[in-house]
């Protein structure tokens, strides 16, 4: 395991940055994802805005047709007061630019 990814347990530094992983399904990754944000703003997933209305399926389409490995992708955006970045394996990290809730 390298030092750039530790075992990806959901990790909240000091700065409020969260590391976490999904699966990378894409059935499930949006709503995983939504979940994710929910439990660290310490409120339900129907309190957050539409990730539809902000990114479309961005998340489900990367998953569901992911580019090689070699092409490394990762998708960042911002969203409910975060820059969520997530990576075609799953590895997704919210930075907080903002408070949200």
């Amino acid at each position: 395991m390298s030092p750039e990814e530790p075992d990806r347990e959901e990790l909240q530094n000091e700065a409020g940055i969260v590391r976490h992983r999904i699966d990378p399904d894409p059935s499930t990754a949006e709503y995983d994802l939504l979940e994710i944000i929910a439990e660290v703003e310490g409120g339900e997933i129907e309190t957050l805005p539409s990730l539809y209305n902000e990114v479309d399926h961005v998340v489900e389409t990367m998953f569901k047709t992911p580019p090689s490995d070699r092409a490394q992708i990762e998708i960042s955006f911002s969203y409910a007061g975060y820059r969520v970045s997530i990576d075609r394996k799953g590895f997704v990290e919210l930075v907080p630019v903002k408070k949200s809730l």
